[in-house]
């Protein structure tokens, strides 16, 4: 039996089923080559899984940071995170809202004062059995670069972290209010 293609007077294409599942097929292949926000989130957690984040300041520049120098440099292909200046440097209404997803869908728990440094993000139970699948199945050394980068973020604290990004991600912070608070260091006379 020969394949046929069919095409209507407005271009539209109909496709034999044998045609339909190999286009289905290779659509989910290219689909699945990009990283979900939501798989980053788990991931980012998963590299320290027995150290919480503190406060969404901290949360969102770790985010913030994975996506432009672990993503960007590794050029892994991820769903847009949408990141803009704002408030307090750079900002995703999407990457909160992912993560208000994975707190409903008991994937984060969120612990303590609610926009605070003492508000503390982790996995829980379910969120570590996805993240531990996403986590093993990514290349041994970006595993390293993430568990090593996340240690350093931690280390810096909520200021550090927004001096780091201000100084290095100077467009921003246009619409920071609280941008003179981190001018660059100058070392040395």
């Amino acid at each position: 039996m020969k394949k046929r293609t069919t095409a209507l007077a407005d271009k539209t294409k109909i496709y034999d089923y044998d045609q339909f599942c190999k286009l289905i097929d290779e659509a989910k292949d290219s689909h699945q080559k990009k990283m979900l926000i939501s798989d980053i989130i788990l991931i980012l957690f998963y590299s320290q899984k027995d150290k919480p984040i503190f406060g969404r300041t901290m949360l969102i520049k770790q985010l913030f940071l994975v996506f432009t120098e672990i993503m960007e440099k590794n050029k892994i292909e991820t769903q847009n995170p949408k990141f803009v200046a704002h408030n307090f440097g750079p900002y995703s209404f999407t990457v909160m809202q992912i993560v208000d997803d994975l707190w409903f869908s008991h994937h984060l728990m969120i612990e303590g004062r609610k926009k605070s440094r003492k508000e503390a993000f982790s996995l829980t139970e379910n969120g570590e059995k996805r993240a531990h699948e996403l986590f093993t199945g990514l290349d041994p050394g970006l595993q390293k670069s993430l568990k090593q980068k996340r240690i350093g973020w931690d280390q810096l604290g909520t200021d550090g972290i927004l001096n780091y990004v201000y100084e290095k991600y100077p467009k921003m912070t246009e619409n920071s209010k609280i941008k003179t608070r981190y001018k660059g260091i100058t070392w040395g006379k």
